[in-house]
């Protein structure tokens, strides 16, 4: 006997109903409501199947026919074999769990790409997770409360705990990435060489050429910063380094080196020699400042004063009034201090910190004065904590190395004990060999 074909429904008799799509039922599925747009459903007022430029969108349980355009706000659209569907961020199949926005993955078309989250959570940087993190302007963490992206126009922490406005000491700004420069430098051009500083660490200073603007830290007054310097006369102090104050007979003090009263870069400053100083700057942007003149626009000299009229300076950069031939000093480690009280500091200078209780700025190594912020060892650059108590957040930490300039230091890094030591082991060696021999040509020549 032959079989009966099987019949496939592809239009139904009552009207606001169709068939679903095995064409082999008829639900009520009328172009209204829920079920506007739809070609088929797969129960009463269920749809399953969309009419050409509407795919179908499932929220929950309630599924509808949109437009491409209007699956937004916490849906995306999802391709699956060629086919286009409208589905949750946080859909259990193809979403991510709290997910408040999204959109298609590169890789997979049919998964969402996580953009926001839901709470204080952020994406990772695949969008394929929600992690806690409670990092301000963070916009992705792979980790709990490890950052590795902020949002726009901040910088990423180089400890990722954290999006900044500006990068700390001892970073460059890589591409929004506080990245570290050589452990020499306070600030360097885009990468980490020992010769790309373009500023120092306290008690260091730039040694360039007059034409660059990178160059290796070195000690303050070493170097071609001590040549022709008068004996005892490093002591012009400019953003907390020491610079020549008066040189030689037929040197004077430009921005910070004894520079030939013949040379160009005394006439670009238009110094005014007397006794191995400078009494007036006539030349464009320099001040007088410390017996020297200076660049304001270039350190050492804009690090205290920033902008200069007729050799005088307009700006100090510490917010001090320039007073005869200087900016008023503020107190160590202070970049900038309450004008008229120089003990009061407002912000610090690179490897130190603001004690903001005391007004004082505190080496980064060191604690505060009543114990409440602890600094951290060898550490360089460093940001208070924002509780006022704590751990300073330590940027970046310099192992301590032997200072040439140190009198009890031989250049070959031994110090004066250890040469007294091996002077001493020389010198009774050497008497033991003299013994050794007049016994073998005295005494043996009398046997």
């Amino acid at each position: 006997m032959a079989e009966t074909p099987s019949i496939t429904c592809s239009a139904c008799t009552t009207e606001g109903k169709k068939p679903n799509a095995a064409g082999s039922s008829c639900y009520t599925c009328p172009d209204e409501g829920a079920t506007a747009g739809c070609s088929s459903c797969s129960a009463d007022n269920t749809c399953e199947a969309c009419v050409p430029g509407k795919i179908l969108k499932t929220d929950g349980n309630t599924k509808t026919c949109v437009a491409e355009a209007e699956c937004t706000a916490g849906f995306f659209v999802s391709t699956a074999n060629s086919a286009k569907t409208c589905i949750s961020c946080t859909d259990n199949s193809n979403g991510v769990p709290d997910c408040a926005t999204c959109e298609a993955r590169a890789d997979d078309k049919a998964k969402a790409e996580c953009l926001s989250c839901t709470g204080t959570k952020k994406p990772n940087t695949t969008g394929t997770a929600c992690v806690a993190c409670t990092i301000a302007d963070c916009a992705n963490c792979d980790k709990e409360n490890v950052c590795e992206a902020c949002t726009s126009n901040k910088k990423l922490s180089p400890l990722k705990d954290a999006c900044l406005t500006d990068c700390p000491a001892g970073t460059y700004d890589n591409t929004n990435i506080c990245t570290p420069c050589h452990t020499s430098c306070a600030s360097c051009e885009s990468n980490a060489n020992q010769d790309s500083c373009t500023a120092c660490y306290p008690g260091h200073v730039l040694n360039k050429s007059d034409s660059s603007t990178t160059g290796t830290c070195i000690p303050e007054c070493t170097g071609r910063y001590a040549e022709n310097c008068e004996a005892g006369m490093c002591t012009a102090v400019l953003g907390g380094s020491k610079y020549c104050s008066r040189c030689k007979s037929g040197y004077v003090p430009v921005d910070g080196v004894c520079t030939a009263m013949s040379a160009g870069a005394r006439d670009a400053s238009g110094c005014k020699a007397s006794g191995g100083k400078c009494t007036a700057c006539t030349g464009t942007n320099y001040a007088l400042l410390s017996g020297g003149c200076y660049n304001t626009k270039a350190l050492p000299g804009s690090a205290v004063c920033t902008a200069a009229t007729s050799g005088s300076c307009t700006t100090c950069a510490n917010g001090q009034t320039y007073t005869s031939g200087t900016c008023p000093a503020c107190a160590e480690g202070c970049s900038a201090c309450s004008n008229g009280n120089t003990q009061q500091c407002t912000k610090c200078l690179a490897g130190y910190y603001l004690d903001s209780t005391a007004s004082k700025c505190v080496k980064c190594s060191e604690n505060s004065a009543d114990g409440k912020i602890q600094g951290v060892k060898d550490c360089v650059s460093c940001k208070e904590p924002p509780s006022g108590s704590g751990p300073v957040t330590c940027y970046v930490t310099q192992t301590p190395t032997v200072d040439p300039t140190d009198p009890s230091v031989n250049k070959g890094g031994l110090s004066t004990g250890a040469i007294a030591g091996i002077s001493v082991a020389a010198v009774v060696v050497v008497g033991g060999l003299v013994g050794f021999l007049c016994w073998w040509f005295v005494c043996r020549g009398k046997a």
